[in-house]
């Protein structure tokens, strides 16, 4: 019998997974205040295409989360039932969440310029990284918040699972918004470290060999890769287990300011170590080199994944 409800419960989770995805991509283009259909066929927008891949990947990571969250016993169709029932309500969540972060990001991020413009009109793919790289980042921190276990106990003798869920959710939100505040801050201090303006070199379009070109896809996408590595240490704090709101607070604050202090200085251990032979800046921001961007992205990823997994 239990190996049957195991069964039952491993389809209805993934059929639930792969609907609440088909909702997130309805809501995204519904939301999006554009025909995002349009862009992503018969235009053939990269951008938009980049934008929409940030989104449902952050979706994706949270999904991952939950899943790897322990949950009942296979012999307790309840217990499954209910976690079947909060992977749906937290999927919601995080699809509501993750659209706030397109407007933060297009407000108090890329604050310069309209995110639409950039993206719709300009095609512009490096607009469509940072806020990709955005949503990858808040799916993190989500994916955090979410992943810990809750105890019944720490609530009270009374508490339900109605009380842990209402809990958990309420942990979520506080670690979103802090995770948003983080985000808008790194935006700025990314910008102090740089000798270029990060949001002209996005923004500004150019024309190479008579092809015009919407804005600068390198210097985004080293932007929007810096956003996913801070989300990568915030998800590090934020992953354990619920102990109290002071313990908790600690921990995710501790790894948000390691990476706030930590990634803007690693990258110039990329720039005078890793690429020691020219200036990491110059060849993203005026050569718009796509290869010093990529570079740059995985070195910072890989340092995020090594401080999410020690703090």
């Amino acid at each position: 019998m239990s190996a049957d409800l195991s069964l039952v419960y491993t389809v209805s989770a993934v059929l639930l997974c792969a609907g609440l995805l088909l909702i997130g991509r309805v809501v995204w283009s519904a939301t999006a205040g554009f025909d995002a259909e349009h862009q992503l066929t018969e235009a053939d927008n990269p951008a938009v295409g980049t934008a929409l891949f940030g989104y449902l990947g952050g979706l994706v990571i949270v999904f991952a989360a939950l899943l790897a969250t322990e949950g009942a016993a296979n012999d307790d169709p309840y217990g499954l039932a209910w976690d079947l029932g909060e992977m749906l309500i937290y999927g919601l969540l995080a699809i509501a969440l993750l659209r706030i972060s397109g407007v933060v990001n297009d407000k108090a991020i890329l604050y310069k310029f309209s995110n639409t413009k950039e993206i719709v009109d300009d095609r512009n793919v490096g607009t469509g990284a940072v806020l990709g790289g955005s949503y990858l980042a808040s799916g993190l921190i989500i994916a955090g918040a979410l992943g810990g276990r809750v105890d019944l106990d720490l609530l009270g003798p009374d508490a339900t699972r109605l009380d842990v869920l209402t809990h958990e959710i309420g942990i979520a939100l506080a670690f979103y918004a802090i995770g948003q505040v983080a985000l808008v801050i790194f935006g700025v201090l990314y910008q102090l470290m740089q000798p270029h303006d990060v949001h002209a070199a996005i923004a500004d379009d150019y024309v190479k060999d008579g092809v015009h070109h919407g804005g600068n896809a390198a210097a985004g996408l080293a932007f929007g890769g810096n956003l996913v590595a801070l989300g990568l240490i915030m998800w590090g704090g934020a992953r354990h287990d619920f102990s109290s709101w002071g313990d908790s607070l600690m921990s995710l604050g501790i790894a948000t300011a390691i990476g706030l202090a930590l990634l803007p200085l690693w990258r110039i251990v990329v720039d005078k170590v890793m690429l020691a032979r020219a200036d990491l800046g110059k060849e993203i921001f005026e050569d718009r080199n796509v290869n010093a961007a990529l570079l740059e992205t995985a070195t910072v990823m890989g340092l995020a994944a090594v401080v999410a997994l020690l703090v």
